[in-house]
């Protein structure tokens, strides 16, 4: 046991040391972008990732994605950006800053806030990442994360349920789902190791979601 593991923590530790540098690179601006997808398709032949959206300009002022009603970067954006803010962070500030990943395409952060534990951790890094860029929710703007509670087990361990709200781009129908994520505390950083889906207060359950429920506490 401790030999399989021992490559999945060897792997977490660098992301933690190396992403915050790679994921500043996204910000430098559009042509550098641009110049280096083009590189990479000539020389790797990898599949392009698309660039995170949230910038330094006029994306940073904007109101933040998870609702706090305060800016992305005095928010959010400060994890997203800032490793030491990501490491002072409490398990609620990491779920909004991982909600707000997705709405901002701030892939590198998803990966460093995952537990290595995690049934979704990918120790091949750029495979894991093109997952994430494939399910990014493109068809949804994510309008507010709203935190229900959060618990701290112990020193190591905490819950926090939160809905998830969201606008489906087309139709603009809203729609919301809850959640009530587990986190562990690992080197002082709190770190997403899994999550149980369920429907929002007041929403009657039916079949489907039941279903789907039981499918992911397995």
């Amino acid at each position: 046991m401790q030999n399989y593991l021992q490559p999945r923590w060897l792997i977490f530790i660098s992301l933690l040391i190396i992403l915050p540098n790679y994921t500043s690179s996204f910000a430098i601006g559009k042509s550098l972008n641009i110049q280096r997808c083009q590189w990479e398709l000539k020389a790797k032949k990898v599949k392009k990732v698309r660039p995170s959206i949230s910038g330094f300009g006029g994306a940073a002022a904007e109101s933040c994605p998870c609702g706090s009603d305060i800016s992305y970067m005095k928010c959010c954006g400060k994890l997203h950006k800032n490793i030491n803010d990501f490491q002072k962070a409490t398990p609620e500030q990491v779920v909004r800053a991982r909600y707000t990943a997705y709405a901002k395409r701030e892939i590198d952060f998803i990966i460093k806030s995952t537990h290595p534990m995690n049934k979704n951790f990918d120790a091949n890094i750029k495979h894991w990442r093109s997952q994430i860029d494939m399910n990014c929710y493109d068809n949804f703007e994510l309008t507010r994360c709203q935190i229900l509670e959060e618990i701290l087990v112990d020193d190591k361990t905490a819950t926090v349920a939160f809905v998830a709200n969201m606008v489906q781009r087309d139709s603009r129908e809203r729609t919301s789902f809850k959640e009530t994520s587990t986190f562990e505390k690992i080197g002082g950083v709190w770190l997403y190791k899994e999550g149980i889906i369920s429907d929002p207060p007041g929403r009657p359950q039916n079949h489907d979601s039941a279903g789907r429920q039981q499918n992911e506490s397995k």
